[in-house]
């Protein structure tokens, strides 16, 4: 009943919203319909993570090294550089679930990285798969959680995080990774954390 009642009176201001910012070039049109998806997942669920579980996608081709560009550009905080191919590179993926893995990813950099210090972007491509790497300076992750951050309420601390992150971020991203075919993991390196996110090439 409460997520019915939640859903419901957001969904009527974000459909006005949408009436004032409808227009095709309008940036803010892209960002409420991603909160009216985010809410449509919510409406009516027994819990989060069943919602996100039971989501069903909507495939597409989508150009990853603009898709990539785009959102170090946009990504809300300083210091997100993109250092990938240039080129079109097309994928399958549901464009605004893939945004919301990327926003996922690139909040839980910014939150662990060094201050000051760059959050980097890049793109390699192998035969069939395209992968993207989200690198920051920073803390490691602890060892023991390494393999299980992308669990539903598991945290990147070993002893919780006092910013109030609920664990829930790392694994939506997981959850809709693996709906459109792809994997995500993470990995220590010298200085800090790198993300890999991997999706399955587009046949020309």
């Amino acid at each position: 009943d409460l997520w019915h009642a939640v859903g419901h009176e957001i969904m009527s201001p974000l459909q006005s919203l949408l009436a004032l910012h409808g227009g095709a070039d309008d940036p803010s049109r892209r960002y409420i319909e991603r909160m009216q998806q985010a809410v449509r997942v919510l409406y009516g669920s027994a819990s989060p993570s069943e919602a996100f579980a039971d989501t069903h996608l909507n495939m597409a081709t989508v150009d990853l090294a603009a898709f990539a560009r785009n959102v170090a550009a946009n990504a809300g905080f300083a210091d997100v550089r993109y250092a990938g191919d240039d080129h079109a590179v097309p994928v399958r993926a549901d464009e605004f679930p893939l945004e919301d893995v990327f926003a996922h990813v690139l909040k839980n950099a910014d939150r662990h990285r060094t201050p000051g210090s760059e959050i980097v972007i890049g793109l390699e491509l192998a035969e069939g798969t395209a992968t993207v790497s989200i690198a920051n300076h920073g803390p490691h992750i602890p060892g023991e959680l390494l393999n299980r951050i992308f669990e539903y309420g598991v945290s990147g601390q070993a002893n919780g995080d006092s910013a109030g992150n609920r664990g829930q971020g790392l694994f939506v991203a997981k959850t809709y990774m693996a709906k459109m075919g792809g994997t995500i993991t993470a990995a220590n390196t010298g200085d800090g954390v790198i993300f890999s996110l991997n999706l399955q090439r587009a046949r020309s």
